[in-house]
């Protein structure tokens, strides 16, 4: 895959639905602490989840957390390679969100085993990912179009995969990636 740095832009607009959808979980269950997987420049973090949560992590690539560090002096903001195979943080989280990450990785089983790593039995867990079919049509099985992801998956593909790395959906639902675009899928679920 070609590499992805988040624009301030894009940073502000994608995956809206997603940190919505987790600031309501936040709410709901009073979460203490929250990991934000590849988090990009950390808008959506900042202002959707840290107002409702007194600890937050982001991580992402060299780039994108340089920029974090800067522009957001409160939270944790490590750099990590979610390709390595032997990922792991000394942190279990109440929440962790992955916006529209694992279409970008190689073997997203390694992020899979971070965020069960990062999470506890009460632990939620929020992941999106574009729907192929909706996005491409039920015919196009790739190679996908945007050349930073490596895969797309549609719902029933997307559920089975999880549910093969032992994840529980508990939510599975159609979102608004941009005005007009109802191209992403939405799960919510746990290890546990």
């Amino acid at each position: 895959p070609t590499h992805y740095d988040d624009s301030l832009e894009d940073s502000q607009i994608y995956q809206l639905d997603v940190y919505k959808h987790a600031a309501a979980i936040a709410t709901d269950r009073k979460v203490e602490s929250v990991l934000d997987i590849g988090c990009g420049l950390g808008t959506k973090l900042v202002n959707y989840i840290a107002p409702l949560c007194p600890n937050i992590t982001g991580i992402d690539s060299e780039y994108a957390i340089a920029a974090c560090r800067e522009r957001h002096p409160s939270g944790e903001w490590p750099v990590l390679d979610l390709e390595a195979p032997n990922l792991y943080l000394d942190t279990l989280f109440d929440l962790v969100i992955c916006a529209d990450v694992i279409e970008h990785l190689i073997n997203p089983d390694h992020l899979l085993n971070l965020i069960k790593a990062s999470t506890h039995p009460e632990s939620r867990v929020v992941l999106s990912t574009p729907e192929r079919d909706l996005r491409r049509g039920p015919d196009d099985f790739g190679p996908p179009q945007n050349l930073a992801h490596v895969r797309e998956w549609n719902s029933e593909e997307f559920l089975d995969y999880l549910g093969s790395k032992g994840f529980q959906v508990h939510d599975h639902r159609i979102v608004q990636l941009k005005e007009g675009m109802m191209t992403c899928q939405m799960v919510t679920g746990n290890f546990w």
